[in-house]
């Protein structure tokens, strides 16, 4: 460990769908034990996650926000335009819980994964106005509406980078990333649907494999049994994520002891 970098603590929060909600249990499990990341990533539900943490909300109130919510009333908030719908449940939390529009303004810096359509690459955005780019990069393609920022369409990052590692790695001694897709066996491949969500998470774990190496510890919660749309399972799913981050925060609080 350098010892010499800007933060000592940075951490990384993938994208997942409703298995995001594992981020809020994890970053409980750090504040408990008196660990506070002082830098931030993240991706589609990490990014909505992170956006609020280091808008300085603490984990429980970012829990409330979406405690006892079901698919539903979030959906008909969103009622589908040309085929997509809009994310217009998570705009209005931003709006109504940041008293600000702006990157620059938060507590912690932070830095959101969203994918530019028109560039066919990702971008890292940590600057501007922040609830655009926080909705962008939750924009899962052909389910929700793509996000025109100025003259471009944006989509969910994940498509590309969902675990943006790159800004912090240079920036903090120990980077944690979180990962809520991980990829266990499985035989529940009985129809299109379980096809479907099998092929995404296949894909999110070739698109994460290189970043994960590059983080000093990994995350994982046992968040494989849901789905992305299973945020009525919100607690189980915010356990999951508790359960998986306290092994990992005794091991940064040793590391703590033997180099600060």
């Amino acid at each position: 460990m350098s010892n010499n970098k800007k933060y000592k603590i940075g951490i990384c929060l993938s994208g997942g769908g409703a298995r995001g909600i594992a981020h809020i249990g994890v970053l409980q499990a750090f504040e408990s034990a008196g660990v506070f990341p002082e830098i931030v990533s993240g991706c589609s539900a990490g990014a909505m996650v992170g956006a609020l943490y280091a808008a300085g909300f603490a984990p429980r109130e970012i829990f409330k926000l979406i405690e006892h919510r079901s698919l539903y009333s979030i959906i008909k908030m969103g009622l589908p335009n040309k085929g997509m719908m809009e994310l217009s449940y998570f705009k209005k939390i931003l709006q109504e819980n940041i008293e600000h529009d702006s990157f620059e303004l938060l507590n912690l810096p932070f830095y959101v994964s969203v994918t530019n359509l028109n560039t066919g690459d990702y971008e890292i955005i940590s600057n501007g106005k922040l609830v655009d780019y926080v909705i962008a990069s939750q924009s899962i393609p052909l389910v929700f509406k793509p996000q025109k920022i100025g003259e471009h369409f944006y989509v969910d990052g994940g498509v590309l980078n969902n675990l943006p590692v790159e800004p912090l790695r240079d920036q903090c001694d120990i980077l944690v990333g979180v990962n809520v897709n991980p990829i266990n066996y499985t035989d529940k491949l009985t129809g299109m649907r379980d096809v479907g969500f099998r092929v995404l998470n296949l894909t999110l774990k070739m698109n994460m494999e290189q970043r994960i190496n590059m983080c000093d510890f990994v995350i994982e919660p046992a968040t494989s049994e849901y789905t992305i749309f299973d945020i009525n399972k919100s607690k189980t799913i915010y356990d999951a994520g508790y359960e998986a981050a306290l092994p990992v925060v005794e091991k940064i609080l040793n590391q703590l002891k033997e180099n600060y």
